[in-house]
């Protein structure tokens, strides 16, 4: 009896992964790449992942993390060596360089369709609009806030009010700076040549109205507004940690995580650590101070393009956008953005804003106030360097991107090695190295 038992036993285990087997052979693989590398990043898109598979058997996804910093180079050769996934989320001066390579192919159809359905907000759709076709489709949205510490506010100033021009958010980081004494430092900003330094250093820009383009696609980075900009991150950086100079995201959160910056324009992004691992509120963000009645920020609509190659295959093209148009459904989206990283991400479309799951997140709950903030900035003055025309004026905004161009003229002047304009008459050229313009 045992061990007639036991070939039962063998004989239904092998059944079993013949199954297995046979129902793995025949999936159809779906594979994206993004750039979110923390641990519950990744398992935030791997829980869209599972429910979509649950949802849809016989089809498998795969994420592939490819680092920011490597996102441009890697996209590039992939392109080269026709080793590119189905689809990519990116970001507006990304998908433009692969625009140029030729690789992409419009989605109005599916902007549409998702637009009618859950009414995408125009500011974030439109930058990816070109020659009447969308070519992305943002699926969450960044933004950039003045993010402090009120406690810091307190104990430094008297106040727990954010600074509201930045003459009074420069008195604020001078007084928190000198009263620290080494340990605590009135701002957190970049000063290397990589993508956190050129978001960071936009809001000044974009502040003062400084662009890289006017409305003909022409250069015009080197005037008067871009000089006195980029003074002015400059009489910043001076109240910074040491190091800063070799600043990336993951530096500058440890150092607001741990109490050693109280202010910094940063994404809001570290809730879900001050919630989880300190259990407190003491993190807040105001919107950018005025300059002069005016102000401004960066946001970042990060999209989905699909790629020409997927496009051959009708049948894989459909499942794509199916996993595409479940990603954008409110409940789903929500996993997307409050839960991927509270205060980092924000959805595009009204329908997911409204969401009862994104409000009644815990996280989001906490520190609604940030959310609310956000929504407003995002609605009224956030903006992306290259795209304030509401149309494509320059295609060679993804290749200054990728060169780090205004992180690199940030980088000469913090260090010393070129005065401002010295620094800013170098990038001028160096974008013209990259420039195309879009004609009207």
């Amino acid at each position: 009896m045992s061990k007639k038992l036991s070939r039962v036993m063998i004989v239904s285990v092998v059944f079993l992964l013949a199954m297995v087997f046979g129902a793995t052979a025949g999936a159809m693989e779906i594979t994206f790449w993004h750039h979110e590398a923390p641990a519950h990043r990744v398992a935030a898109f791997q829980q869209v992942i599972d429910l979509f598979e649950e949802e849809n058997p016989g089809i498998n996804v795969t994420q592939e993390v490819v680092m920011w910093d490597d996102a441009w180079v890697r996209t590039l050769s992939a392109i080269e060596a026709g080793t590119l996934p189905d689809f990519q989320f990116s970001i507006p001066d990304l998908m433009m360089t692969v625009y140029q390579a030729g690789a992409v192919e419009p989605i109005t159809d599916l902007v549409e369709e998702i637009d009618e359905a859950y009414e995408l907000f125009p500011a974030q759709r439109d930058m990816y609009l070109h020659d009447g076709e969308y070519w992305g489709l943002p699926v969450f949205t960044m933004v950039m806030l003045w993010t402090y510490r009120p406690s810091f506010l307190e104990e430094f100033l008297g106040t727990t009010e954010p600074p509201k021009t930045w003459d009074e958010a420069l008195d604020y980081t001078r007084t928190i700076t000198d009263l620290g004494e080494d340990d605590v430092f009135g701002i957190g900003l970049g000063g290397a040549k990589n993508l956190m330094t050129t978001e960071q250093a936009y809001i000044f820009l974009n502040t003062l109205g400084a662009k890289f383009f006017d409305e003909d696609g022409n250069v015009i980075f080197d005037n008067p507004l871009t000089v006195e900009a980029v003074d002015m991150y400059n009489e910043f950086f001076q109240y910074n940690p040491p190091g800063a100079e070799a600043w990336s995201w993951g530096e500058i959160e440890l150092n607001i995580a741990a109490g050693v910056i109280a202010q910094s324009p940063y994404f809001a992004g570290v809730q879900k650590r001050f919630h989880e691992e300190f259990d407190t509120d003491d993190y807040a963000a105001a919107h950018i101070p005025f300059h002069e009645g005016r102000r401004g920020t960066i946001t970042y609509p990060n999209e989905v393009h699909i790629y020409s190659q997927t496009f051959e295959d009708p049948e894989r093209l459909e499942v794509v956008k199916n996993f595409i148009r479940f990603m954008m459904r409110p409940e789903i989206n929500y996993i997307l953005t409050a839960v991927q990283e509270p205060g980092g991400f924000y959805p595009t479309t009204v329908a997911a804003s409204q969401a009862d799951e994104y409000w009644s997140d815990p996280i989001v709950a906490r520190f609604e106030n940030i959310h609310r903030v956000a929504f407003e900035a995002l609605a009224d003055y956030a903006n992306l360097y290259g795209f304030e025309y509401g149309r494509w004026v320059n295609l060679g905004i993804g290749d200054i991107t990728g060169a780090d161009v205004l992180a690199d003229v940030i980088h000469r002047v913090v260090t010393g090695e070129m005065t401002t304009e010295e620094a800013v008459a170098w990038g001028h050229a160096e974008m013209e190295q990259y420039s195309v313009p879009v004609p009207r």
